[in-house]
């Protein structure tokens, strides 16, 4: 008897361990899922937002993209119920644009807030009819939807957009969320370290578009151990650090937050640097699936083929005229040097025949 009990106590033991070390991502159906890339189809978020039947709730850091803000004053004026949550702190100042932005919300029946129990309320989410959450780094600005190069996935799944739902509304009431229960979802300040930590301590080759990759986040170490790995940053100064170290490549107007290690995939707001990790609002999503997780391989290796090219058929020319540079100051000094040689060189005197 006791051998049984001791080898179902080892069967509970070791479910309890597999469920825990699946909290931190969730598999998803490649049905449920849509990848939005901007420029490219953005559009496609007012599309999914457009078709709201009964309530809208949004978390963003700015909204300024007037397209957008037609679309939720809409629904507003049709009586869906719709929520938005910004961020009371703004790098620099809220735009003028915002406050306009507000005021045409509120008049339409929008409810509004701002939220200033962070440094940064950074997330970029909307979940519409509480089935439907899109989430990513896309912001609704009019470079965010029309310029920057960010991704989204669109997720069709009652149960997860409904605890976005509950977090956004706890944000718009400036009150605090202690505790998030489903696996996956990835909330700063709360398990974002944690989770992400996770993440990249899966073997396989790593594919990473990241705005921000600074050495504060402590990440640094677990890219390293991913021999075959792929990494885009944004253009920061900070990120100079990341090109020398983890041989990243910068690319102009990257906005995206998005990593793939095998079939898993993390979107989201969250960078990776201690404030986005430990001060800010973030929200993101880990998912398991092979098709998603090949797409946006697809997106990072397009941007990365693009902008390597660009910087392999810079490099040529810069050294070319360096060197060339460096050739015609030496010609000069040399010239210089001989001229001033002669120039001071003591004459001699010309003897005068005698008569």
């Amino acid at each position: 008897m006791r051998p049984v009990l001791i080898l179902i106590l080892i069967g509970i033991a070791a479910l309890s361990m597999n469920s825990y070390a699946q909290d931190w991502y969730v598999a998803i159906n490649s049905s449920q899922v849509s990848v939005v890339v901007s420029p490219t189809n953005s559009t496609y978020i007012l599309n999914v937002i457009g078709e709201a039947r009964c309530c809208v709730y949004v978390e963003v850091y700015e909204l300024t993209y007037q397209p957008l803000i037609n679309e939720l004053a809409s629904l507003a004026q049709r009586g869906v119920e719709v929520y938005v949550v910004l961020s009371g702190n703004v790098y620099g100042r809220i735009p003028e644009e915002e406050y306009s932005a507000v005021n045409e919300l509120i008049n339409s029946g929008a409810h509004v807030s701002f939220n200033y129990g962070y440094d940064y309320v950074h997330s970029k989410v909307f979940v519409v009819d509480n089935d439907t959450v899109i989430i990513g780094s896309i912001n609704p600005t009019y470079y965010g939807f029309e310029r920057d190069l960010g991704i989204d996935l669109v997720i069709g799944n009652s149960s997860m957009a409904q605890v976005f739902a509950g977090i956004i509304l706890t944000d718009y009431h400036n009150e605090s969320t202690t505790q998030i229960n489903y696996p996956g979802i990835v909330v700063s300040p709360i398990n974002s370290g944690e989770y992400l930590k996770d993440l990249l301590s899966q073997p396989g080759t790593l594919y990473m578009a990241m705005e921000e990759l600074y050495p504060s986040s402590g990440m640094y170490s677990l890219i390293l151990t991913h021999s075959d790995r792929l990494v885009l940053v944004g253009q920061h100064t900070e990120n100079e650090e990341a090109v020398n170290e983890l041989g990243a490549v910068m690319v102009s107007d990257l906005t995206a937050k998005a990593i793939v290690v095998g079939n898993y995939v993390y979107v989201g707001s969250v960078n990776l640097d201690y404030n986005s990790l430990n001060s800010n609002r973030e929200l993101g999503i880990i998912i398991e699936n092979p098709q998603i997780a090949q797409e946006i391989i697809t997106i990072i290796q397009q941007w990365y083929n693009e902008n390597n090219t660009q910087n392999q058929q810079s490099t040529p020319q810069t050294n070319y005229t360096t060197s060339t540079q460096t050739l015609l100051l030496l010609i000069l000094i040399i010239l210089i040097i001989y001229m001033l040689r002669y120039t001071l060189r003591p004459r001699r005197r010309r003897k005068i025949p005698r008569l």
